[in-house]
């Protein structure tokens, strides 16, 4: 915004874009990835409605490969995963641990179902079906857009059976 918020999109150059992609774009790769995302957005509108008349499609791949060459040095890193032959222990530490209790159920839980834990945070007791042993993550909430069928371990409903206990009727599970 404070490079070229107060400018009119017509005068926005590929240089523009650049000075205010290259300043993030190794130091907040996500950030950088959805300022762009958003700036092609606004000015492919503005293409589309005849107010940039002499915008490029070809720039966004001109904008590509001179960052492209920023991320080439650029080491992915994930988070480290946990070997399976040690899931249990760290389950047991987490029993063990000092957090809240309906913290250890929802990481548990999490564990058990492969869930993301914001999907583990915004459940809703509503998603569950207890006759079926399932959870139905509605597509709404789901980073794919798409309706997700966990089924349940035995473990799993005595986590949420658990949960229950400790959250009572509230809508959502993971609050306590």
């Amino acid at each position: 915004f404070p490079t070229i918020g107060k400018r009119m999109v017509h005068t926005v150059r590929k240089a523009d874009i650049l000075a205010v992609l290259n300043p993030i774009w190794n130091e907040k790769p996500e950030t950088a990835s959805r300022v762009r995302q958003r700036l092609k957005s606004v000015l492919d509108w503005a293409a589309a409605s005849d107010i940039y008349l002499d915008y490029r499609h070809g720039m966004w791949v001109e904008i590509a490969k001179v960052l492209e060459d920023k991320t080439k040095d650029r080491e992915k890193t994930h988070h480290a995963a946990c070997p399976f032959e040690e899931v249990s222990q760290v389950i047991a530490a987490l029993r063990l641990s000092d957090s809240r209790d309906i913290v250890k159920l929802a990481f548990e839980f999490t564990i058990l179902t492969a869930a993301r834990s914001g999907e583990t945070r915004g459940a809703l007791w509503s998603e569950i079906n207890w006759r079926e042993k399932l959870w139905v993550i509605p597509k709404t909430r789901m980073k794919a857009k798409k309706e997700h069928r966990v089924p349940l371990s035995n473990r799993c409903i005595e986590l949420l059976t658990e949960a229950q206990q400790l959250t009572g009727s509230k809508k959502l599970i993971e609050r306590g």
